[in-house]
């Protein structure tokens, strides 16, 4: 028995490296390791060990994969036909036949092949690429079958066609539940941060910008805040002993670390990569497609869509160029010229501290909608078939919906009333009436106000319309709201101030204890229900009190003031951000020199070698590899050196210890072939034991 699991443990490491190194594009690599791992499984065999069927059939798929990214297709289809012959149902190795087959021109044997597929192993994946196998089948062969045969899979197999409408994968959702709630259902009810409440049934409009989750059973629901981002935290997640302690947390939005268990189990899959909660609720659904829009992508990514040189955004290191405004035709990279108009790609900009720049790719029929689990760092890049990013998928759903590239959409948008967003004001007289917020809002005199008096200014705007006559300035006028739920007015504040803004924000203690608040100088949480929407509002489209009063008063337009800051339109010129650009740290480099700088930087280096925002599936469990790559000859007596100490304590962290220095190998590898990493530089500080060899 030692024996056999001693073989079989090795040939599982081996299967294990060939995936990791398939991963990286290692196609040779991981060639090496699935055959090496085939070898000593067949020994074992023929040592009269029992083989599992699933591990045998799983090292010739892998390599018959491997062979395909190599080009050597006969091999591919060796390969699966020995998949074949330990499992004859396999689908994965009838998948894999069929797409050598196809390479092969065979097209005839491997439309029969995904066929077979279809009728014995229907799992959603597989389906979803036999699916557009089927379609290049149509082109090449006008095989009428084809169309005949489709949609009576879909009658026979009801699991295929049900489990397709649900792509959105939620590895959490036979232990928890999930629904979306805003500031208006989900209400703080107590002083704690989890003495919250959530009304299903309130009658309003509930933006759901607020996600909650329980565990099934009779578990209340508890928020669940995005997930902070840490570039140097590959830990586990813990809760807050603020909150434990005292049932709130003094760094309220800023603090990173979780309020309960549920936002530990949710901030956990989406770092692996397996949890998007974007993608939580369908956005295949009816209701979401119909609701989208360029503008209402905009206004929930924020951003802006620009138009770049695909050849400069595709190059190594990245290079961001746009139309040369000298020469039109051109774009404005200074080495070499590409014709603009032939290479051109849309892109989507996020500027905040950083640049964050998101390709989106043209829809094409071998397009599957989700999103790529290995979205930051896949191999495939243009060639993956799955969205690269959120906002991709939702462009390519509106182009499906729609027909039209997203950039068409937005041009014409371009020259029509961006009130049309919903996200406007409409007024009558002085009253302005906000549509999402279902809100009235009016300027009245400060003085008057504070005798309980609703003064507004006279037609010259310099007085008010009291019998005081008190002057109509920036300092004597407050804003009045008034829900169409209540009918008095309450005053609202300007947006306190803040370097980070809450998701949310709370009413004051004292108001919900009706109650008078005595904090000195500006209370930053909010004084009523209305003033906490139109906060909420407010923080959410940049929109503050001097556009509402410029609006109402002057006649400009709302959306000039407050959209056009959110929403940009695709532009062949836009501000000169040419140079080189860092996708891992979102920085520009406007020369060579500064670009060379930014590389041998340790921060950047720390970036590369870390994985962070990059691989979101690793997660590290034990200690910074030290030394000394064997276990402690101290441990049975006991090591008085503790976590300093340079041996491995375990065979788990030992082995750890391994996979880390392999992953770090790799990510150089990889950083030097796209020009992140110069290729005589060879100081990394920390890690330069690890890298050696």
């Amino acid at each position: 028995p030692t024996f056999q699991g001693f073989m079989m443990q090795l040939v599982c490491n081996l299967l294990d490296e060939g995936n990791a190194a398939f991963c990286e594009g290692e196609w040779t690599l991981a060639r090496g390791h699935f055959s090496e791992g085939i070898s000593v499984a067949r020994y074992a065999q023929a040592e009269g060990l029992k083989v599992p069927v699933a591990l045998l059939e799983s090292l010739y798929v892998n390599r018959a994969a491997a062979l395909h990214n190599m080009g050597e297709f006969e091999l591919g289809v060796r390969d699966c036909d020995n998949a074949l012959s330990v499992s004859k149902d396999s689908g994965r190795a009838l998948y894999r036949k069929a797409v050598c087959l196809k390479e092969l021109g065979k097209y005839k044997e491997a439309y029969e092949c995904s066929t077979t597929c279809l009728l014995t192993s229907p799992q959603v994946n597989t389906f979803i690429n036999i699916y557009f196998i089927y379609i290049y089948f149509f082109l090449h062969l006008n095989m009428c079958t084809l169309f005949e045969f489709v949609p009576v899979l879909f009658q026979q197999n009801g699991r295929v066609a049900s489990t397709l409408s649900q792509l959105s994968k939620n590895p959490l959702e036979h232990t928890h539940d999930f629904t979306q709630a805003c500031s208006a259902c989900f209400t703080r009810i107590g002083p704690g941060v989890l003495d919250c409440e959530y009304k299903v049934d309130l009658g309003h409009f509930c933006k759901k910008d607020i996600l909650l989750c329980r565990r099934k059973g009779a578990n209340p629901w508890r928020r669940v805040r995005p997930r902070p981002t840490r570039n140097n935290f590959l830990g586990s997640y813990v809760l807050c002993k603020e909150v434990l302690e005292h049932q709130d947390c003094k760094y309220g939005e800023a603090c990173t670390f979780a309020y309960c268990q549920e936002e530990i189990d949710v901030w956990t899959q989406e770092r692996r990569g397996l949890l998007t909660r974007e993608l939580l609720f369908n956005p295949l659904s009816t209701n979401q497609r119909q609701a989208l829009s360029v503008l209402r992508l905009l206004n929930s990514h924020k951003g802006m869509f620009m138009f770049l040189c695909e050849e400069c955004f595709d190059y190594k290191p990245r290079i961001i160029s746009k139309r040369y405004k000298e020469s039109p035709s051109l774009c404005s990279n200074g080495v070499s010229h590409h014709q603009f108009d032939k290479n051109k790609c849309l892109v989507h900009v996020v500027k905040n501290s950083s640049i964050c720049y998101n390709k989106i790719r043209p829809l094409s029929y071998h397009c599957q909608f989700d999103v790529c689990p290995r979205r930051h760092s896949c191999p495939l890049e243009n060639s993956c078939s799955l969205a690269h990013s959120v906002i991709e998928l939702e462009c390519w759903i509106l182009q499906k919906d729609r027909g039209t590239h997203i950039h068409v959409y937005s041009l014409k948008l371009s020259h029509t009333s961006v009130q049309s967003s919903g996200m406007v004001a409409v007024g009558t007289g002085n009253v302005l009436a906000v549509k999402d917020l279902r809100l009235m809002m009016k300027f009245v005199c400060s003085q008057c106000w504070k005798d309980g008096l609703m003064s507004e200014p006279d037609k010259t705007q310099k007085y008010c319309s009291s019998k005081a006559r008190h002057s109509w300035t920036k300092e004597r006028k407050v804003l009045l709201v008034k829900s169409q739920d209540r009918e008095k007015w309450v005053s609202i504040r300007p947006l306190p101030f803040a370097k980070t803004y809450p998701q949310q924000y709370d009413i004051c203690v004292h108001v919900l204890k009706q109650k008078k608040c005595h904090y000195i100088g500006n209370c930053s949480f909010a004084h009523s229900h209305e003033e906490r929407e139109l906060w909420t509002y407010m923080k959410n489209t940049g929109c503050e009190i001097k556009h509402i009063y410029t609006h109402l008063f002057s006649g400009t337009p709302l959306s000039q003031s407050v959209e056009e800051k959110q929403i940009t339109m695709p532009t062949d010129f836009a501000e000169p951000i040419d140079g080189f650009h860092c996708r891992l740290c979102g920085k520009h480099s406007n020369s060579e020199r500064q670009w060379q700088q930014h590389i041998s930087s340790e921060r950047h280096k720390d970036r590369v070698l870390s994985g962070a925002g990059e691989e979101e599936n690793l997660t590290w469990i034990h200690r910074f590899p030290g030394h000394c790559f064997a276990l402690c000859p101290r441990l049975q007596t006991g090591c008085d050196e503790g976590v300093s100490c340079d041996f491995a304590h375990s065979d788990e962290e030992l082995q750890e210890w391994r996979d880390r220095r392999d992953f770090l190998r790799r990510r150089l590898d990889k950083a030097r072939a796209d020009m992140l990493i110069a290729p005589t530089d060879n100081d990394f500080g920390k890690y330069n034991f690890l890298l050696q060899d």
